[in-house]
């Protein structure tokens, strides 16, 4: 029977297919790359293009190569090698092989204190041979130290009393002498812990006796009074000085008190008011406000102009009842104009004092036909008012 999918009769499977696409896929990514690396790409029977000029995104900075080339060197330079690790590694097996022992493994008390595992209380155990198993130690080719300075030979007394010598290294931790003090290269010119004589102050009975009466509270008394004449500063104007002698400075201050009393006599006689701490004297009460004080001050000074006003306003009367007098008596001659020493007041004045002045003349007949105001006073006071009116209605 033929097969009915042609795909399945040419022989090409669904798994082709995909590869196929993902190979196709693979190309198109590179080709986008290139085509944003600005390089140029060849056809099979093309002519060769130039490569485009890279663009600036895509362009190195100089000197990028070396410096990644330097910096491979340098990390290859740091990094521990194959072989430095192996000797690191052998040489602290043989110092855990001696430590494991009981030796001392060429490390001083302090090392050993630091170590974090304790080799004197890990027993033997099947992977680890005791020192006294048999070993035939000629069987091993002896080989010189690496290390002799690190690991010198040194002398020790054995548990038998026997002198020994051997490695510091190999020697056992509990008959390892004490580490011997480095010398220093001078040390033939240091002096150390010189014997001499030094000269020794030591004072006399006397002198003693005499620094023990100077301190003594006698003549240190505890209550002693200030002395300003210690100071080079200028004091106070109410600054004192008290007399250092009890007496006299009793007496002072008995006088400055009597004073004192005095002063408070005669400011309750006179009606002085006490002012308070922090005050001055003539302030008023921080309770009222701003407008208050304002009104208040307003009052007084329509008050002061008020009483200004009726004292012109009487002058004026007076010269108009001198006039009156001189004409009843019949002089001929013609009668002089009281002209009132009024100093007429500008627009820009407080329209309030003009109101009061103008509320205190007393009310006229505003009818038709009627004179006009028989003293100078009136017109001043009627201009005033009209100065007013107008300075209002704007």
């Amino acid at each position: 029977m033929a097969p009915t999918n042609k795909a399945k009769a040419k022989g090409v499977s669904a798994s082709s297919f995909l590869d196929l696409k993902a190979e196709l896929a693979k190309q198109e990514e590179e080709f986008a790359k290139s085509k944003a690396a600005g390089k140029a790409n060849y056809i099979v029977g093309g002519v060769k293009r130039p490569d485009k000029k890279p663009t600036v995104w895509a362009r190195q900075n100089k000197g990028l190569e070396a410096r990644a080339s330097r910096d491979v060197e340098l990390e290859a330079v740091s990094k521990p090698t194959l072989e430095s690790a192996r000797a690191v590694l052998e040489r602290k097996a043989k110092i855990y092989e001696k430590l494991r022992k009981g030796k001392t493994g060429g490390l001083n008390d302090k090392q050993y204190d630091a170590l974090l595992v304790d080799f004197d209380s890990k027993g033997v155990s099947e992977y680890f041979e005791s020192d006294s198993d048999d070993v035939d130690e000629s069987v091993e080719v002896a080989r010189p130290p690496e290390n002799e300075a690190d690991d010198p030979i040194v002398e020790y007394e054995d548990e038998f009393g026997r002198i020994r010598t051997a490695r510091r290294s190999e020697v056992p931790r509990n008959l390892a002498p004490p580490p011997e003090e480095e010398r220093d290269s001078d040390e033939d010119v240091i002096i150390r812990n010189p014997v001499n004589h030094f000269p020794i102050y030591v004072p006399s009975a006397e002198r003693i006796a005499e620094i023990a009466a100077a301190q003594a509270e006698e003549n240190n008394p505890l209550g002693v009074h200030y002395d300003a004449s210690g100071e080079n500063r200028a004091k106070g104007a109410a600054f004192y000085q008290f007399s250092a002698d009890e007496e006299t400075r009793r007496r002072q201050m008995e006088e400055l008190k009597a004073a004192r009393e005095e002063t408070g006599k005669v400011r309750q006689e006179l009606g002085a008011v006490d002012v308070r701490a922090g005050e001055v004297e003539g302030m008023r009460d921080t309770g009222e406000s701003a407008r208050s004080r304002a009104m208040e001050k307003r009052k007084r000074e329509l008050e002061e102009r008020r009483k200004l006003v009726e004292a012109k306003r009487r002058k004026v009367a007076e010269a108009a009842s001198d006039d009156t007098s001189k004409s009843t008596s019949g002089v001929t001659e013609a009668p002089a104009v009281a002209i009132p020493d009024v100093t007429m007041p500008s627009t820009t004045q407080d329209p309030l004092a003009a109101l009061e002045a103008a509320s205190t003349k007393p009310a006229r007949d505003k009818g038709k036909g009627k004179p006009p105001p028989a003293s100078d006073a009136d017109s001043f006071l009627a201009q005033l008012e009209q100065d007013f009116l107008r300075s209002k209605g704007r």
